[in-house]
């Protein structure tokens, strides 16, 4: 039998050795973007939560770059203003075989060398506003892609408002499954002990036993509510689901907000949405490419010039210069200029309408921010006077049965009463943030926090060196 060949140990302690190695050098090789930073040891605030996510937030990122890609356009349409130069060079050897005609001698082979450069320039001096429009449409472009990126930033700033909010009432509803648990532990010793003196039935005991059981499901919901929430809000702000942070606490009692007044809102929205000025610079880009289509057949002008050396046989004795003026007057194109400009006019009637939809979106949901902040007002005042009531009811069912004149059903169903009016007020209280948060942000509101944006303008020196990371299929490696 042919036993199979094992390593020695040696080399197989090489070889963990080796692997670690090679872990270890490919840790130390990450990029810094793959760790992440560092938390503080304090509670997170809001506005240090939107900070974080604005600073690593990779849909953020994306438009970033997008933004700095449309100014990079803007340089190469104003490139057209400038005048090109190249030069040129040419060296070549050719050979002549000798003639064999039957009336001539044969000559001799003959070889000669040539070559030549040259300096060419070319100048555009009218181009009957070509140029003109294309920087317009470019510039126009990049203010399109620069307020999609603010627009974004602020979504993502209201997402991580809303994850902050419901992070905070989930531990509000922690609190409340907690206190009802200890409540409801102190029915279940009260029955006990009612039992132990023969003044209830084993009933009652049993039926305080299982509302203290499902009390104690509910603290377990709650704190997985909890850890669902805080996970939520750290992918937001680019941090692993599992990160442990805390956030700070607010008041739950704190004063209701009034009811913003809808009229200055709406025009505040109209004023200074991104997204409302992103449809209106996206109209302009269209509008720009139009006036292009408009005079792309026009006349054209350019300045050519030329300076060069050549010889055929010993460089240089043979200079070679040029300068002129050209003309192009295109004549007939097919039709083509006529159909690009019904093309380029459609497409900016419906970039206008797109703007007016963009208006029009944005003002309901302004409408409806406002709608809500009002019906969670109203619905946070119900529910305080729920609360009470059922704080009022618990009450007098637990004297009751203490003095043995009521029943634990009616202990049990005021106490799940009572729990049930705290969620809601809880809801309520809940949904008065996040509305208050919609209403700003469809409204104009910065909700960036002081979080300071990177700027989506950039210089041909500010261009980084190409990253070895991605390989040159755009992949980047695990």
């Amino acid at each position: 039998m042919i036993r199979p060949a094992y390593p020695h140990p040696r080399v197989r302690r090489v070889a963990v050795l080796v692997s670690a190695l090679m872990l270890a050098l490919g840790a130390a090789a990450a990029s810094p973007g793959d760790a992440s930073p560092p938390l503080p040891g304090h509670p997170l605030s809001l506005q240090e939560c939107v900070r974080l996510a604005v600073a690593q937030s990779p849909s953020a990122a994306a438009l970033l770059h997008s933004g700095r890609a449309a100014m990079a356009r803007i340089g190469s349409a104003r490139s057209a203003y400038w005048p090109t130069l190249a030069l040129t060079g040419d060296l070549s050897r050719s050979y002549t075989e000798p003639s064999r005609g039957t009336y001539r001698l044969p000559g001799a082979p003959s070889t000669s060398t040539s070559d030549s450069a040259a300096l060419s320039s070319q100048y555009t001096l009218w181009d009957s506003g070509q140029r003109k429009a294309s920087v317009a449409a470019a510039q126009a472009g990049y203010a399109t892609s620069d307020y999609q990126f603010k627009a974004t930033v602020e979504d993502l700033a209201l997402s991580v408002e809303s994850a902050y909010y419901a992070l905070e009432g989930a531990q509000w509803n922690l609190q409340v499954a907690q206190d009802t648990a200890k409540q409801t532990q102190f029915h279940l010793d009260m029955a006990q002990a009612q039992f132990d003196h023969g003044l209830v039935p084993r009933s009652d005991v049993l039926q305080a036993a299982t509302a203290n059981a499902n009390a104690t499901l509910g603290v377990i919901q709650a704190r997985s509510a909890v850890t669902s929430g805080r996970a939520s809000l750290a992918v937001l702000m680019g941090l692993p689901a599992d990160s442990s942070f805390e956030i700070q606490a607010s008041d739950q009692n704190a004063p209701l907000p009034g009811l913003p007044d809808w009229q200055s809102g709406r025009e505040r929205a109209m004023a200074t949405l991104p997204e409302i000025k992103a449809a209106f610079e996206n109209s302009e880009s269209f509008r720009f490419a139009l006036r292009q289509a408009e005079v792309a057949y026009r006349p054209t002008v350019t300045a050519d010039g030329s300076y060069g050396r050549f010889d055929n046989g010993q460089w240089p004795n043979l200079e070679d210069w040029s300068v002129g003026l050209t003309v192009h007057i295109p004549l007939f194109t097919g039709f083509a200029r006529t159909w690009q400009v019904v093309q380029a006019k459609e497409s900016w009637e419906g970039s206008k309408m797109s703007l007016r939809d963009t208006q029009l979106t944005s003002e309901k949901s302004a409408y409806d921010a406002r709608t809500q902040l009002e019906t969670a007002v109203e619905s946070v005042k119900a529910a305080e006077s729920l609360v009470k009531s059922a704080v009022e009811n618990a009450d007098v069912a637990e004297g009751q049965y203490k003095n043995g004149l009521g029943s634990m059903t009616n202990v049990v169903d005021a106490t799940t009463a009572l729990q049930n009016a705290k969620y809601q007020l809880v809801s309520a209280r809940l949904s008065v943030l996040t509305a208050q948060a919609a209403w700003d942000r469809t409204t104009g509101v910065d909700l960036l926090q002081g979080a300071e944006l990177p700027s989506t303008s950039v210089t041909a020196g500010d261009i980084p060196a190409p990253s070895s990371g991605p390989n040159p299929m755009g992949e980047t490696k695990p």
